[in-house]
């Protein structure tokens, strides 16, 4: 870590690496098979927490197609990403590169978001996918978002990936009640 820093890179703590580093190859892979299934997709987005996902598609994809929404789980989760798809490239990535939106965290990491919880009743409604409300619902929340103000545009190739958390749903009885009354409730 010393000699990374003073070569001027950011470097991920070993044990941060060894617990996140399969990860984030296991995304790289996702990131391939994404592009081989979808070649002009123009956007994926997914939730960005510890980065370890954000990294792997962004070395599969580029930073370009790859838009990360914070989920408030860390102080400056793009850095760590960038870190982390600077070791799976072998060339440096930086915290500037990548596409990341911040505005989807609401008040606290866990704390339900009004966006949130319209993306969730929207997603289920016209889907029929249940999104977690701290990962995958706030990535909803944040490709809504990029619609809505032309980051993402109509008839671009988008891809909301879905990394699981359904079980955070029935750990967060708020959401699950409001979730509930909603879809219960003809729109």
């Amino acid at each position: 870590m010393r000699r990374a820093a003073r070569g001027g890179r950011r470097a991920v703590p070993g044990a941060v690496r060894r617990l996140l580093g399969p990860g984030a190859r296991g995304y790289r892979e996702a990131g391939a098979e994404i592009l081989a299934q979808q070649p002009g997709v123009r956007h994926v987005v997914t939730a960005l927490g510890s980065g370890g996902t954000m990294a792997g598609l962004v070395a599969a994809l580029g930073a370009e197609r790859v838009l990360g929404v914070d989920v408030g789980a860390l102080p400056d989760p793009a850095t760590v990403a960038a870190a982390f798809a600077t070791e799976l490239t072998g060339r440096e990535v930086t915290a500037g590169q990548l596409r990341v939106r911040g505005e989807q965290v609401g008040t606290a990491y866990g704390v339900l978001h009004e966006p949130v919880l319209a993306a969730i009743t929207t997603v289920a409604r016209t889907e029929g996918v249940v999104l977690d409300p701290v990962y995958t619902g706030r990535a909803a929340a944040g490709l809504v978002a990029a619609v809505r103000d032309g980051a993402i545009r109509p008839g671009e190739r988008t891809v909301l990936l879905h990394t699981g958390g359904l079980p955070g749903l029935f750990g967060h009885a708020e959401a699950a009640d409001r979730l509930g009354r909603m879809l219960l409730t003809r729109p």
